[in-house]
C-alpha cells in the first residue's frame, strides 16, 4: 500500500470513529431561587454562586415550590410557596399554608451551607452600642439623641475570624408600625440607622448601609423603616449576606447587602409602591 493510501485510510478511520462518538453535552446549572420573606418578593436567584436578577428567569418557574427558609435564628425548615398572580408589582411569593414567615430568606433547593456561622443577638440596651449610636446621631446633629436599637447581632460575616456588629436603629416620635413602615411625617431627632462595625487593621470602622436624621420636623428624605430579615451566605461562596426589608408609607422593597471590605455592596433587590 503507499503511502497516499494509508494517510487516506487513517484518514478516513478517523472520520468514521468521530462519527460514532456522540458529544457530551452539560445542561446548564440550576438556578436557586430566593424570596424575601418579609416583602414575600422573588428578589433574585442564584446560578454557580453569581447573582441572577429575577427578570431573567422569574417565568421559567412553577407555580408553586418547596423553599429552605432561613431566619437570624438559623435553618427554620423547609416551606411550599406558590405564586401570587394579583400581585401589581414584582414577582410575589407567598405561604400555601399557614404558620407564615414574617422574615427570613427562602432558598430554592440550596446544595451549600447557607449558614456557615450563626448570627448572636446582642441586647439592644447593652450600654455599649447605646453610646456608639449614641455618638453617631450626635456628629449627624441630633443634640441630645433618642437612642432606640430595634435589632443588633454579632457575627462573622466573612469567616476571617473576626465577629462584625450588625446594629438596626430606628426611632421615629409619631410611632414605628413594625413591618409596614412609618407615616409620611418626621419629628425633629427622629432617625434610622443601619450600620456595621467592622475590624479594619487595629482600628474599628463603621460601614453605612443606611443613614437618615430629621433635624426638623418634615424637613429631610422621605422617613423609611429598616428591618434585618436574614443574614445567610446566599450563593455559596462562604461569605454571608444581609438581608433588609424596609417600609414608607407608599410603599416597601428589600435588598441583598454584601460587605466587601469596607464597602456595601447591593447585590439583589426588589421593591414595589403602594
Amino acid at each position: 500500500m503507499t503511502r497516499h493510501c494509508i494517510l487516506t485510510s487513517i484518514g478516513l478511520a478517523t472520520l468514521l470513529f468521530a462519527g460514532s462518538v456522540r458529544v457530551a453535552t452539560t445542561a446548564p446549572a440550576e438556578t436557586h431561587a430566593l424570596v424575601e420573606m418579609s416583602e414575600h418578593c422573588l428578589i433574585g436567584g442564584v446560578q454557580n454562586q453569581r447573582w441572577v436578577s429575577a427578570d431573567r428567569f422569574q417565568k421559567s418557574l412553577k407555580s408553586s415550590g418547596r423553599f429552605e427558609l432561613y431566619t437570624l435564628k438559623g435553618a427554620a425548615g423547609e416551606i411550599e410557596l406558590k405564586r401570587n398572580a394579583e400581585s401589581e408589582c414584582h414577582e410575589s411569593w407567598t405561604e400555601k399554608s399557614a404558620p407564615h414567615a414574617e422574615s427570613g430568606i427562602a432558598i430554592q433547593s440550596p446544595s451549600w451551607n447557607v449558614m456557615p456561622r450563626l448570627p448572636r443577638a446582642i441586647d439592644p440596651t447593652d450600654a455599649t452600642y447605646m453610646e456608639v449610636v449614641n455618638n453617631i446621631l450626635k456628629r449627624e446633629g441630633i443634640k441630645k439623641p433618642d437612642v432606640k436599637i430595634t435589632q443588633a447581632y454579632k457575627v462573622d460575616l466573612d469567616g476571617d475570624g473576626n465577629e462584625e456588629d450588625v446594629i438596626v436603629a430606628n426611632r421615629y416620635a409619631r410611632g414605628l408600625r413594625e413591618l409596614s413602615g412609618v407615616g409620611n411625617e418626621t419629628s425633629a431627632g427622629d432617625y434610622t440607622l443601619v450600620l456595621i462595625r467592622k475590624i479594619v487593621g487595629e482600628t474599628v470602622q463603621n460601614i453605612f448601609l443606611a443613614k437618615a436624621v430629621w433635624l426638623k420636623p418634615n424637613y429631610g428624605p422621605l422617613p423609611r423603616a429598616n428591618h434585618l430579615s436574614a443574614i445567610a451566605d446566599l450563593n455559596g461562596d462562604g461569605v454571608m449576606e444581609l438581608v433588609f426589608y424596609s417600609a414608607y408609607d407608599e410603599g416597601s422593597g428589600s435588598v441583598a447587602v454584601q460587605i466587601k471590605g469596607t464597602k456595601a455592596v447591593t447585590v439583589l433587590e426588589c421593591s414595589c409602591e403602594h
